[in-house]
């Protein structure tokens, strides 16, 4: 045989070492694995339940906060009220506060109108 190009065949018995030392590094890879998971689970079953975080934390019924933020919104929208504890500044109903502008700005009412 020359050498002065590759051989036309390959060492098959070399490549059935190879494949047999990559399947056995994989077994013992495999069981490695195992152990160290069995060693941490085992650690982790032990654990007390974490406990309840601080506020704020999430919530737990979305839709009864948000019906109850709606309430509170259409009333504080639709009532009177005061805004302060000292009593100095109010607020009045939308639908209310849009009737005063309107007549503010009517021109039969001598109010002044937007260009």
């Amino acid at each position: 045989m020359s050498l002065g190009h590759e051989p036309n065949q390959v060492d098959a018995p070399a490549l059935h070492k190879l494949g047999g030392l990559f399947v056995v590094l994989l077994a013992l890879i495999l069981c490695a694995m195992y152990v160290l998971w069995r060693h941490v689970h085992a650690d982790t079953l032990s654990m007390a339940p974490p406990a309840i975080p601080p506020s704020p934390r999430l919530q737990v019924a979305a839709p009864v906060d948000r019906a109850a933020q709606y309430r509170l919104q259409a009333q504080q929208r639709d009532t009177y009220g005061w805004t302060d504890p000292q009593h100095r500044t109010a607020h009045i109903p939308v639908a209310r506060a849009m009737a005063m502008l309107a007549a503010e700005s009517s021109p039969r009412h001598g109010g002044k109108t937007s260009p």
